[in-house]
């Protein structure tokens, strides 16, 4: 296989690649935007919120970083095409060099993660707020599950703030192809 070949696979295969991940981000933000208040109003209408409500927190924390973990997967597939497949084809159209060179364009792109992340923090406080109003429905009738109540507390605020840490780490890296190499 000659270099332009093995070249145009490479971009062959990074566009595939790309198109999955959109489509695994729309499943994702679904999931997130009609799975989370769903789940919540089933825990709430079949009364089970002492053991669906203090799992909720968690699950909105793992729809948070598998958005993050696949749009970063999406500017990583189109890093690399800028970096490693463009400069190598002359004479033709480089498009992630194209819409790196130009602000408005990616715009879009950074204002729907802000958005997802946004939303989805929300979600997750609104999730903790839920979860410790029914452990401390559940501590009142029994005062030996408290400790339950206390670490489900520590474990949303370390989540948060783990969240939060991926968060600012990946924000880069999930909003262009500019990032560092």
């Amino acid at each position: 296989m000659d270099d332009n070949s093995f070249l145009l696979q490479q971009f062959i295969t990074l566009r595939d690649e790309i198109k999955t991940i959109k489509a695994r981000l729309f499943w994702i933000v679904a999931m997130g935007l009609f799975g989370v208040p769903l789940i919540t109003y089933l825990a709430e209408s079949l009364g089970q919120t002492g053991l669906l409500m203090p799992m909720i927190p968690y699950v909105v924390l793992v729809v948070i970083v598998m958005f993050i973990a696949e749009q970063t997967a999406l500017m990583r597939a189109g890093q690399y095409i800028r970096c490693n497949i463009e400069p190598k084809v002359t004479d033709a159209l480089q498009w992630e060099s194209w819409l790196e060179k130009r602000e408005s364009v990616r715009m879009l792109d950074k204002h729907f993660f802000a958005v997802f992340v946004l939303v989805f923090f929300v979600y997750y406080f609104m999730a903790i707020g839920s979860a410790v109003r029914s452990l401390m429905a559940e501590t009142a009738e029994d005062a030996s599950r408290q400790m339950w109540m206390i670490a489900a507390v520590v474990t949303y605020s370390i989540g948060g703030i783990w969240a939060l840490s991926t968060l600012l780490h990946h924000w880069r890296s999930a909003t262009g192809t500019s990032a560092e190499e």
